[in-house]
């Protein structure tokens, strides 16, 4: 699954990554329920009473409340979405009624708004959805701390905060349950797999096969995710589920022959490929009869065509025993124990624990974000600002540093604020009260949703002026304000870029972590080659576990040098020159696979001593990335069925050398190369 398009992105422009869309499918569903949950309770106040400020504050807090949760409705599944909906829900309001609690007490508000910062930052270092929500708790805090609702009793506020955001979770249960548990995003994730998988051999032989093995990998990543995040002691006991969970781990063969016939280079059988798309129809409507499995077409001295033949067969009785569950299926007894545990809240706080103190990695990132916090409170106390929560709300924001590059989204926060706040200013000063800004806040809110994972500037844009909107239509503003919020959230943006990201070296030092986990995955590959090829009984459910977990740090791996693409070239570049590294290692990842499953049909293995030489040499190229120097040119084998990993690993030591060059500063140059021949 290797893609090739890595070198061109070393020359790339940092700028045009800022501005990049991701390609996202548009969820429908969940834009409906954020435009009805976010514009209700605002909207019913400007309908009734437009000029009741009390009245509308109220409706505009429920709104705020139920924006929380809406922001926290992303692809998960299941119990997990609703999981991740409540956690959001109740760590804001408790920072909103923290926020309340100091509010009007600058020295106070001084103290929490630290404090605020310290939890959401240890709290990032449970997971990705404790770290977000930990996000709100400290962005509602510092709101409720510097900004005034125009209510009678100021402890209102909080609770009207909360009991929109239940609002907006009562919407989506309501929602699923007029539904029926139908496992549909499971369905869907399923699906995509099997659209990657046609599409990957479709394009077998061409120059879309590296974009479509990325496709792929993507698409494993996100259904087993999905899998893992739709599973409870209930639902894992539907054989409805069970089965999906079956034929996710049944993929696992046609991976293999699919990457069998990608590396042979041979155009497969058409009907191949199109009964793959029929079952990922199938899967998303399974109202119509399974599809029928493709006829055999033997094509001589062609033993990946055998090995796809046999995957196909094995796929078509999985499905088969899919389309025999009935709807509404009883429930079984027995766990299905292919997917990996959810983390419990004990082993997070272990893992938390550990990363806190192995080293001081993860208190640096929580000591940023303390340190932009208290100075950019402190310059609102300072500054005296009309608008001071911009200023801390837009440094909460940018400065979670496990959200991805803060210099990417210092720029692209403030790029898309410019316009944010613009319109959010013109809207409140411009638009009447009542029917003509409900309809705009029903839009920005369907909104949402569809702008989140696509672009942060954009996001920002979007999210700023309904945000601006729901705090102040209460009090009303005119078009002067334009200006002052503008250089309110700018000054945010620059204590993000001039406190917490140039002074810091471990800004600098992000190259070198990239060359560190680089040398992991050489190092994992290793292990993979020695699980796939080492012989003997080894289980075949290890054996696709073991890629599947390789492929997905390829994956991650890839995303973190993505996300430094949009860094200033001095970081960006050394970063980026790993990238011909990964693409090399993933290659060899793709040989192993394609050894083992053709041999596996053969009945054949490859000889122990050949598998331990690809194992050693990743191991020294692992090595040697970690110890800045050339690698070692180990023994690899020079003929029979490992040759083509063995001259994988022999480009992979080439690309590494290159790459250890690049991410050096100009000034020093390597004395040593890697041999371009193995023993």
């Amino acid at each position: 699954m290797a893609t090739d398009s890595v070198a061109d992105t070393a020359h790339g422009s940092w700028i045009r990554a800022l501005l990049r869309m991701k390609p996202a499918p548009i969820p429908w569903d969940r834009a409906g329920l954020a435009a009805v949950g976010i514009a209700t309770p605002v909207g019913l106040a400007l309908l009734l009473a437009p000029h009741d400020s009390a009245l509308v504050g109220a409706g505009s807090l429920a709104s705020l409340g139920a924006m929380v949760v809406s922001l926290m409705d992303t692809v998960a599944a299941g119990i997990d979405r609703v999981h991740r909906m409540a956690l959001a829900a109740v760590l804001a309001s408790l920072g909103f009624a923290l926020g309340t609690a100091v509010y009007g007490h600058p020295l106070l508000t001084l103290v929490a708004v630290i404090a605020a910062a310290l939890f959401s930052g240890l709290a990032g270092t449970l997971g990705a959805a404790t770290s977000r929500a930990a996000l709100y708790f400290l962005m509602y805090a510092v709101t409720a701390a510097n900004a005034d609702f125009g209510l009678a009793s100021p402890w209102l506020a909080p609770l009207i905060f909360f009991v929109g955001a239940v609002w907006r979770l009562l919407l989506t249960v309501v929602f699923a349950g007029v539904g029926g548990r139908t496992f549909s995003p499971e369905r869907r994730a399923l699906a995509a797999v099997y659209t990657a998988l046609a599409d990957q051999l479709r394009s077998a032989g061409t120059a879309a096969s590296a974009a479509a093995g990325t496709a792929l990998t993507q698409a494993l990543n996100d259904a087993e995710d999905t899998l893992t995040a739709a599973r409870t002691p209930i639902v894992a006991r539907d054989p409805r589920f069970q089965s999906l969970v079956g034929l996710l781990d049944d993929s696992a063969d046609t991976v293999d022959a699919v990457i069998a016939v990608s590396e042979s280079g041979r155009s497969p059988d058409p009907a191949a490929t199109a009964y793959l798309r029929a079952v990922a129809r199938w899967l998303r409507d399974p109202a119509p009869s399974a599809p029928a499995p493709p006829p055999a077409s033997p094509v001589p001295n062609a033993p990946e065509a055998e090995v796809l033949a046999a995957a196909l067969a094995r796929l078509d009785t999985a499905v088969g025993r899919v389309a025999a569950i009935p709807s509404r299926g009883r429930r079984r007894a027995h766990l299905d124990p292919s997917l990996p545990e959810r983390a419990g809240l004990r082993q997070r706080l272990r893992r938390s624990r550990r990363a806190l103190v192995a080293g001081g990695e993860a208190w640096m990132a929580v000591l940023r974000l303390v340190l932009c916090m208290a100075i950019a409170q402190g310059v609102c106390l300072l500054l005296d600002l009309d608008r001071p929560y911009l200023v801390v709300l837009t440094v909460a924001q940018v400065m979670k540093p496990d959200f991805g590059s803060v210099f990417a989204r210092a720029v692209q926060r403030g790029t898309g604020t410019v316009a944010g706040v613009l319109l959010g200013s013109l809207a409140i000063a411009l638009v009447p009260l009542g029917g003509w800004q409900v309809l705009l806040i029903l839009l920005l809110a369907a909104a949402l949703p569809i702008a989140m994972p696509r672009n942060f500037a954009l996001y920002a844009a979007i999210s700023t002026p309904l945000a601006v909107i729901l705090v102040e239509v209460h009090a009303g503003s005119h078009s002067a304000l334009v200006e002052s919020r503008m250089v309110d959230t700018l000054v945010g943006c620059a204590i993000v870029l001039l406190v917490g990201y140039v002074p810091w070296p471990s800004t600098w030092r992000a190259p070198r972590r990239v060359a560190s986990d680089v040398a992991d995955l050489a190092r994992s590959v290793g292990r993979y080659a020695a699980i796939a090829l080492g012989g003997g009984a080894t289980d075949p459910g290890a054996v696709a576990q073991a890629r599947r977990d390789t492929y997905r740090r390829i994956s991650d791996l890839r995303v973190v040098i993505d996300r430094s693409r949009s860094d200033p070239p001095a970081i960006s570049r050394s970063a980026i020159a790993w990238s011909p590294v990964v693409t090399a290692l993933e290659r060899i990842v793709d040989a192993i696979t394609s050894t083992a499953a053709t041999l596996a049909v053969a009945g054949d293995t490859v000889d122990r001593r050949d598998a331990d030489q690809l194992t050693a040499a990743l191991t020294e190229l692992g090595r040697a990335i970690d110890g800045d120097h050339a690698p070692t040119a180990t023994p690899l084998p020079s003929r029979g069925p490992a040759k083509a990993a063995a001259r994988q690993i022999l480009l992979a030591r080439t690309a590494a050398a290159t790459a250890e060059d690049r991410a050096r500063p100009r000034t020093a140059r390597r004395k040593g190369r890697p041999s371009p021949a193995g023993g």
